[in-house]
Formats: structure tokens, sequence, C-alpha cells
């Protein structure tokens, strides 16, 4: 196995390389612009359900991805913190709540 394939970081993986680039070629432009009426090419690949959130499963998922502009991607990533940061917190009062 490639050193490449074998990186704790599943966005340096070969399969994540593969799957994204192979992703941006059949969905070239940013979802979120085009759904308010702009055209813009797309720059990355973005989960929908923010990866942490859906777990690792869900990662490699096809139905939880979407092409963004970067403007678009760095807007939806300030949001995904919060909901990371709001899930994490859920997490550990279920957790606290079974001890």
């Amino acid at each position: 196995m490639e050193d490449r394939q074998r990186s704790a970081d599943p966005y340096h993986s070969y399969r994540w390389t593969k799957l994204s680039r192979a992703w941006r070629q059949d969905h070239p432009l940013c979802e979120c612009c085009k759904s308010q009426g702009r055209v813009k090419s797309a720059e990355v690949v973005d989960h929908i359900v923010p990866w942490p959130v859906c777990g690792s499963q869900g990662f490699f998922d096809r139905g939880n991805l979407q092409s963004l502009c970067q403007d678009c991607n760095i807007a939806k990533g300030n949001k995904d913190k919060k909901l990371i940061q709001q899930w994490k917190s859920s997490n550990q009062e279920k957790t606290a709540g079974r001890k």
C-alpha cells in the first residue's frame, strides 16, 4: 500500500484526491452560486454535512458532496465550525449523562 493511502487525514488520501478530482469534473460549478443565479467555477469539494458530524463513513459518501467556489467554501466552513461545536457539546452532554 502506498504511503499516501495510509494518511490519518482522509483529505490527504489517494481515495479522496481521486474522488474530489472526479467530482469537480462532473460538477464544475459552485452549487451555492448556482442556487443564487450566479455562474462561478467550483474550486473545492465540500461535505454538505461536515464529516466530523456524519462520521468517517460519510466522508466518501457521494450523496454528501457538493462543489463550491473558494468564497462559498469559506462562508460555509465558518457555519460548519459552529455546527461541529454544537454537535460536540451535545455529544459531551449525552456522554456525561450516562455516567
